[in-house]
């Protein structure tokens, strides 16, 4: 009985693979890209082409795993009930979340900000040149007030809010989400900004509730108090039904805890509307 599972197994897996491998453009294109790319180091900008796109690239090993998550996972494929939604991406980074939704929604009305502001400029290149005029690009920090903050650029997708004694930083102008979301409907709120969700989601909580669908990237940071209770609350208390996904997590957390760029679990929080199902 072992021998013949184990046997299956080994039979199945292969046969998954090349029935995806030929039906699945986004994994194909994902194998030839690690191909072309995985060999080149560490933050080296590099230009591709992707699709219909001319892209330019900061960090080939983020560019590979973002574009894993968004076009082969399709973690941001959405229904929406007309053509052009509403749609605030908080932590666009160089954009492949934007290109992604306007690919599903042509017609889409979407806002992105990205706080980095190295970034922020291939952000701007790959929608621009791309021909999504019509897309609102803002060079600044979704905080929970108007300010100046001190940001730790990482030099791919791992920029975030400085923490206390950090040296290499950059400032940069910080937007209160408050102003984004008063008197507004949003049919899609993404929310990525890198372990300051903690502190931007309980400000709004009261606005949420014209929100439809929501997306967050819960970051714990390994010497501080988790906060995923308070995220969980706030989405849960503003009636979305929620479904979480790990990101990063240690296989066997009782006997090793991995820490990956200071978070020690990361978590993908997906919420929405029982109405819109």
């Amino acid at each position: 009985m072992i021998l013949s599972a184990v046997v299956n197994t080994m039979l199945r897996e292969p046969i998954t693979w090349c029935r995806r491998l030929m039906t699945d453009r986004d994994y194909r294109t994902l194998l030839s890209l690690q191909m072309k790319l995985g060999g080149i180091p560490r933050f080296t900008e590099c230009r591709l082409k992707l699709y219909d796109w001319e892209l330019v690239i900061p960090d080939a090993a983020s560019f590979l795993s973002t574009y894993a998550e968004i076009f082969v996972e399709q973690i941001y494929k959405i229904r929406f009930t007309g053509d052009s939604p509403y749609i605030l991406d908080f932590g666009a980074n160089i954009g492949l979340s934007v290109l992604y939704l306007k690919k599903l929604y042509p017609d889409a009305r979407i806002t992105a900000y990205e706080a980095d502001p190295r970034i922020f400029s291939y952000l701007e290149q790959n929608i621009k040149s791309n021909g999504y005029s019509d897309v609102l690009l803002v060079n600044k920090a979704v905080w929970h007030e108007n300010a100046v903050l001190q940001f730790s650029p990482e030099g791919g997708d791992g920029g975030r809010v400085a923490w206390d004694g950090e040296n290499s930083t950059v400032e940069v102008q910080a937007q209160n989400i408050l102003d984004l979301l008063k008197g507004r409907t949003v049919d899609f709120l993404k929310m990525d900004i890198e372990g300051a969700e903690d502190l931007v989601l309980p400000v709004c909580k009261e606005y949420l509730h014209a929100v439809r669908k929501i997306f967050v990237e819960y970051h714990s940071r390994a010497d501080e108090c988790q906060q995923l209770d308070k995220i969980v609350s706030v989405l849960a208390g503003a009636g979305f039904r929620l479904h979480l996904q790990s990101a990063f997590c240690s296989p066997s957390p009782f006997a090793e805890r991995r820490v990956h760029s200071g978070y020690d679990l990361q978590l993908n929080i997906f919420g929405w509307r029982e109405d819109d199902l």
